[in-house]
C-alpha cells in the first residue's frame, strides 16, 4: 500500500461576525481587516451583493466604482 502525501486538510481559512449598527436609515457594518485584504478593497470601490438561484449570496468588488447601487448605475444610461 503506498502512502499518500500531507496534504493539508481543506476547511474555513477564517470567519468574522461583524455588528450590524443603524446608520439613520440605513443598517452598515465595518469589514473586518481580513475581508478587506482578501477582497482587495478599499475606499472608493463599491461592493455589490447577488442572490443566487439556490440561495446563496456572492459577493464582488467593484473597483473605485462610480456608482453605489444599481439605481445609480440607471441615472448614468
Amino acid at each position: 500500500m503506498k502512502k499518500q502525501g500531507s496534504a493539508k486538510p481543506k476547511g474555513i481559512p477564517w470567519s468574522a461576525p461583524v455588528l450590524i449598527r443603524k446608520d439613520g436609515a440605513k443598517l452598515a457594518v465595518e469589514l473586518p481587516p481580513q475581508v478587506a485584504g482578501d477582497l482587495k478593497c478599499g475606499p472608493g470601490d463599491v461592493l455589490n451583493f447577488t442572490k443566487l438561484p439556490e440561495g446563496e449570496i456572492q459577493v464582488w468588488v467593484v473597483k473605485k466604482g462610480g456608482y453605489a447601487s444599481l439605481k445609480d448605475m440607471e441615472k448614468k444610461k
